[in-house]
């Protein structure tokens, strides 16, 4: 309702909206509707609205926005700032509104078909290079979502094949999508279905030099306490690990020393608190020795690597 007569009231009385006032407003509303951050959130809205309205503005910056406060916005800009600012009233996040993200520096197509990659698993990827660069690799990424690890571990590989796997048919089209935009397309073979079954009849048996996952791991408690941004926007498919949040380290723990290659490497990011559940299943397998934890910038265990003893 407050937007309704925000933009009416604007339209009817031709009253000039500057960047500042646009700010104030919009910062102001999301507050009321209890969105976090609410001013930072106003100014990467409307960064992104003038961007999206005027080419000539692609390149206007954050910087551009502090120092024009005064920069009076068109009818245009006001109203797909407005409807990014309803949006993200009503908990959709503001990646999904824009529709796409950085990561590893690179940027990626997201929608409601693929999670968000969030800046924590930047750490998976570069863990990753470190274990095989400078030399020819073959990967795999299992749950490869947006393709992000796939396509950042391909950028920074450029010998590496990297085989990336999802269940779902509609995040492997964001992540070829994704995997042209960023110019890795003949790099990656993207496979839809469920784990290593997607590998299955591929002659890839002791052929991976790397197997890397960022799977599900929210457990069935977990769930009903997510924010409403990931729990009523993202996918399930990509979030749900089961009732301890462990089915999916469970089975590819299990299954991929069928695949990996002598002194292969199996390197997944950690959910909060999963570490020693997940250290547990990689000693009882049996198939693994020299498994390590590695945390991240905030000293919470985020990295378990772990080396093929065959």
């Amino acid at each position: 309702i407050h937007l309704i007569y925000f933009i009416v009231n604007m339209l009817k009385n031709k009253k000039i909206w500057t960047v500042a006032q646009s700010m104030r407003w919009a910062a102001d509303y999301l507050f009321s509707q209890n969105v976090a951050d609410s001013w930072m959130e106003a100014e990467f809205l409307l960064l992104n609205a003038i961007s999206a309205i005027s080419a000539m503005a692609m390149n206007f910056s954050r910087k551009d926005l502090l120092l024009n406060p005064d920069k009076v916005l068109s009818n245009e800009e006001i109203n797909r700032f407005s409807e990014f600012v309803y949006r993200r009233a009503r908990k959709e996040p503001a990646h999904y509104i824009i529709g796409e993200v950085e990561f590893c520096g690179l940027m990626f197509k997201v929608n409601k078909d693929v999670l968000i990659p969030r800046p924590e698993t930047e750490l998976l990827v570069e863990e990753s290079v470190n274990c095989v660069k400078e030399r020819e690799a073959t990967a795999f990424d299992l749950c490869t979502g947006s393709g992000c690890i796939a396509i950042s571990i391909a950028k920074k590989l450029p010998v590496s094949r990297v085989y990336a796997v999802d269940i779902s048919g509609a995040a492997i089209t964001v992540a070829q999508e994704n995997a042209k935009r960023n110019g890795v397309e003949d790099k990656i073979t993207f496979l839809a279905g469920d784990l290593f079954k997607a590998v299955e009849g591929l002659g890839l048996e002791g052929k991976a030099d790397l197997i890397v996952s960022n799977p599900p791991y929210v457990s069935k408690d977990e769930m009903t306490a997510l924010q409403p941004e990931i729990k009523d926007y993202e996918p399930v498919l990509a979030l749900y690990g089961g009732d301890d949040g462990l089915d999916f380290y469970r089975r590819i723990i299990h299954e991929a020393p069928r695949y990996l290659s002598a002194g292969g490497i199996l390197i997944m990011e950690l959910g909060y608190g999963k570490a020693e559940g997940v250290k547990y299943l990689l000693e009882k397998e049996g198939c693994y020795n020299m498994v390590e934890i590695k945390k991240d910038i905030a000293g919470i265990d985020r990295i378990i690597k772990a080396y093929s003893s065959k």
